[in-house]
């Protein structure tokens, strides 16, 4: 048990949830090879991306070569556990109301 303990330290995830939007912008700016190579430089290893209703499909990668692993999905019944086990969570606030609204 202990070198799957050990395996758990030397995962570094980032989790980017868009929850039941679609939020394309942040799929795809996240999906650059420019923020890929920032955050293994960081020391993240894997990038996970769930990606609602949105149309873009960022490209998995298996970490070959000392590349980050990415992976993606649109829905889960529950995101607690992918939460849980990320070094770092990047989400959005919601959506802004249009300015003309009178709220």
């Amino acid at each position: 048990m202990e070198g799957k303990d050990n395996y758990r330290e030397s995962k570094r995830i980032v989790f980017v949830t868009v929850g039941t939007t679609s939020f394309d912008s942040l799929v795809r700016a996240v999906d650059t090879e420019q923020v890929k190579e920032a955050l293994l430089k960081k020391g993240y290893t894997h990038l996970v991306i769930q990606m609602g209703r949105g149309s873009y499909i960022p490209k998995k990668s298996i970490g070959e070569d000392g590349s980050l692993v990415v992976d993606y999905f649109m829905f889960s019944p529950s995101i607690a556990s992918y939460m849980k086990s990320a070094s770092l969570v990047i989400s959005h606030a919601g959506i802004m109301p249009d300015p003309r609204l009178k709220l």
